[in-house]
């Protein structure tokens, strides 16, 4: 009663000097500020509403209406700005907010609040304020003093380190103005902006706060292991609509027998749980081949128990990254820097964590995301089209673009695995330049002019970038057949060579290419474009289907060998044949292949050397779980094993795998037992055969034949 007698009174003392003789001298105008409230977003009031009981259920009331703000304010010309505050009349479901335990009435609170700059002096001195202030425009780009300005009046919270200096510049009417605005702000709002550093300087946020706390220009993480996401934020968080609240949660109720419990069953129960939400406009960056600054809107929930409470920044879906360890910054500056190094084609490493152990499993990849999108023309990205943000001349430095774009880069691209010959997404944060073992071509164990041979060849392929014959594209390749018995080093030659020459490795087996012609040619014809492409050395591993001489009777394959003749006539790269069959070879290859070199089985010495080279490979490796010496000391008991190299490799991953079993050191008598169990299927193979060893059969089929073959029933 005595607010609403308090305003009629202001009322009449204007009517009375606006009564008042001579008009026409007006006297100086003392501006000042005003607050409307409204409900329900219809009609206006002076006085604040409040809760009255009546009927089933209590009714938001206020007692002094006017026709409406404009008319009031012109009616009003010392009104320098109004807030206005909203109100709904639905009572709060909670009835905590409504009354207190002993049944008053609480004082409602308003769903927003707004500001209006009304007389032309107040906007003028708001815009010469902002004017002085740094940055304003870049942290509020659309702001216009002469509309209204939401709650929490974002403009004067980012502009309160820069008051001082900025105010100093202003007239002294504009001063008066902006001190009085100033002044109004403070008093509501004060505490809160000063809430806003103390609690982030602590790692926390509340409902209210998080409007403050991500601001434009701001990184925010999605944190997603190697999905992790950054965006650069573009605007402030604001919230999307009013508080949701959520009554009951079902839990479990137990009975007790003895020490024992078991649940009864489920029940609900109300708790008082405040959800909020949140969205912020956000850029980051996207990729199909173009780099796109691509634009989005970032929407999160923030639970909690009372609009007070606050939580760890942290547990936020959206972190700013100024509250995340630097680790954090680190990892997305090297995705960055490698994305932009895999922009347009790259052979890479990728080292992928899998298991609970976390094991290291690594493959090797060609990114080409231009070969990609041809190949997959019905693919999403492909559809994409995305705006070249980053244009031509950007995107031909080495150097990635510089400050927080280099943080936005997309956390997977598309790769194609070389072994498996699939594209797959990969982590761009297991991504990591090829580190070439050049070592595998010197360990390989066999005859030295072999690798001296083998090596003059692929060196001088190389450097030379002209072909002899006569016809522009054709016979520019060089094309090795490397032979004999399996496990004698045919495809580890292929691989070592590949190492040395730092080029991808593209094998192809029959498997891959099928029997039928058709599918033949076109499966050759795709792998060497993509071999040529990106400059592969190809390995044609167990190469005999498509080398076998041609048969009258049998005309799909006589369609295949000359497939394959053709695709051999015109492939410019490096070819590597390898087959333990030559003796079923048809003669029109060997005018194709420039140099055939015959793998012998191995010596005692050799594999004495290859057990050494397995084992110094394991010392680098796993040295803490390996007797190294123990197994050295039997090097001349292992090279007595007339196994081959794969065979070799076989029996010391299954020997291995025994140790780790038993939980024991990986050592000789390991092996021995793996050799000996192995060991009774060569037997019965060689009692099967009455005494014959491969060699021997294969030489009476006309197969191949071995200088250094010997009857099992010789051996030692």
């Amino acid at each position: 009663m005595l607010e609403e007698l308090e305003s009629l009174r202001l009322e009449n003392e204007r009517l009375r000097a606006g009564s008042q003789p001579y008009p026409d001298i007006p006297a100086p105008l003392s501006y000042r500020p005003h607050v409307f409230y409204c409900i329900d977003d219809a009609d206006f009031y002076l006085d604040e509403p409040r809760w009255e009981g009546g009927g089933e259920a209590p009714i938001l009331y206020s007692r002094n209406p006017i026709r409406s703000t404009d008319y009031y304010i012109d009616q009003h010309p010392e009104i320098a700005f109004c807030f206005c505050k909203y109100y709904i009349s639905q009572p709060p479901g909670d009835t905590s907010l409504l009354e207190s335990s002993d049944g008053v009435f609480k004082q409602p609170l308003p769903v927003r609040q707004t500001l209006r700059l009304v007389a032309a002096a107040m906007i003028d001195a708001v815009e010469q304020f902002v004017s002085r202030v740094p940055g304003f425009f870049s942290f509020f780009p659309d702001f216009d003093a002469g509309k209204d300005i939401q709650e929490p009046y974002l403009f004067m919270f980012y502009s309160l380190p820069y008051v001082q200096e900025a105010r100093s510049g202003l007239e002294p009417q504009a001063q008066g103005l902006f001190d009085l605005l100033y002044e109004s702000i403070d008093a509501s709002h004060g505490l809160e902006y000063a809430s806003v550093t103390k609690h982030a300087a602590h790692g926390r946020t509340s409902s209210r706060l998080i409007q403050y706390l991500i601001q434009p220009g701001d990184v925010l993480v999605d944190l997603d292991g190697p999905r992790t996401q950054a965006y650069l934020a573009v605007g402030w968080a604001e919230p999307v609509n009013q508080v949701r609240r959520n009554y009951e949660e079902e839990i479990l109720e137990y009975k007790s027998s003895g020490q024992n419990q078991t649940a009864r069953k489920g029940v609900k129960r109300p708790i008082k749980r405040l959800q909020y939400h949140f969205r912020v406009p956000v850029t980051y960056l996207s990729f199909d081949g173009n780099f796109e600054r691509t634009n989005a809107i970032l929407s999160f929930d923030l639970g909690v128990g009372h609009e007070s409470e606050t939580v760890p920044i942290k547990s936020l879906r959206y972190i700013p990254l100024s509250h995340l360890p630097s680790d954090v910054r680190k990892t997305l500056e090297r995705r960055g820097e490698t994305f932009w190094s895999i922009r347009f084609r790259r052979y890479i490493t990728y080292r992928m964590p899998t298991g609970e152990n976390l094991d290291i499993t690594e493959d090797r990849y060609y990114v080409d995301i231009s070969t990609y999108r041809k190949l997959h023309p019905d693919t999403t990205i492909n559809r994409s089209h995305l705006r070249a943000d980053i244009g031509r001349r950007e995107m031909s430095r080495d150097e990635p673009p510089q400050g927080l774009y280099l943080l936005l880069f997309p956390p997977t691209i598309v790769g194609y695995n070389m072994l498996h010959k699939t594209w797959s997404d990969l982590y761009v944060d297991y991504i990591y330049d090829i580190d070439w073992n050049k070592q595998a071509f010197q360990d390989l164990v066999v005859d030295e002019e072999i690798k001296e041979l083998v090596q003059a060849l692929v060196t001088r392929q190389i450097e030379s970038q002209k072909s002899t014959d006569s016809i522009s594209g054709k016979g520019n390749g060089l094309i090795l057949l490397l032979h004999g018995a399996p496990g004698t080093g045919k495809t580890f030659t292929a691989e070592g060579v590949a190492e040395f020459a730092e080029k991808p490795l593209f094998r192809i087996t029959c498997g891959d290419v099928g029997i039928e012609a058709t599918n033949v040619e076109k499966y050759l014809r795709a792998a060497f474009h993509l071999a040529k492409l990106w400059d592969c050395v190809v390995l044609l591993d167990e190469a005999d289907v498509f080398l076998e001489e041609r048969d009258v009777r049998d005309l799909n394959r006589n369609a295949v060998v000359s497939v394959f003749l053709r695709a051999l006539e015109y492939h410019d790269g490096i070819l590597i044949l390898t087959s333990n069959r030559v003796g079923t070879f048809d003669e029109a290859f060997k005018s194709r292949i420039q140099l055939s070199l015959h793998y012998e089985n191995l010596t005692l010495g050799q594999r004495r050397k290859i057990w050494r080279n397995f084992m110094h490979r394991l010392r680098k490796v796993d040295a803490e779980n390996v007797d190294i010496e123990d197994v050295l000391d039997h090097l001349d008991e292992l090279g007595a094993e007339d196994i081959n190299g794969r065979e070799i490799r076989n029996a010391i991953t299954i020997a291995r795998q025994l140790a780790q079993f038993k939980e024991e050191k990986f050592c000789y008598s390991h092996l021995t037992r793996v050799l000996r169990v192995s060991g009774k299927f060569g037997k019965y193979l060689r009692d099967l055969r009455d005494g014959l060893t491969d060699d021997y059969i294969k030489h009476d089929t006309g197969v191949r034949h071995s200088y250094r073959a010997k009857r099992a029933n010789s051996m030692s």
